[in-house]
């Protein structure tokens, strides 16, 4: 193991990050329209479909992280 490990800035293409961007906006848009179908506040369908987009950006995200990984 190397002692004098620098860290690694993200290096990720743009292209990577947007697929995750859309994926996650793909994901928001079918939980905002599932919420809608149960006719619930409007408060309630922004919630549920901003946690379904951080939760899948996130997870996005931290895969790429991982897959990227310099070993």
């Amino acid at each position: 193991m190397p002692t004098n490990s620098t860290h690694q800035t993200c290096h990720h293409p743009a292209r990577d990050i947007t697929i995750v961007a859309l994926v996650s906006g793909v994901a928001s848009l079918g939980t905002a329209i599932t919420t809608m179908a149960f006719n619930v506040s409007l408060l309630a369908t922004f919630t549920t479909s901003g946690g379904a987009f951080i939760a899948v950006l996130s997870a996005g995200l931290n895969v790429l992280n991982h897959v990227k990984r310099d070993v």
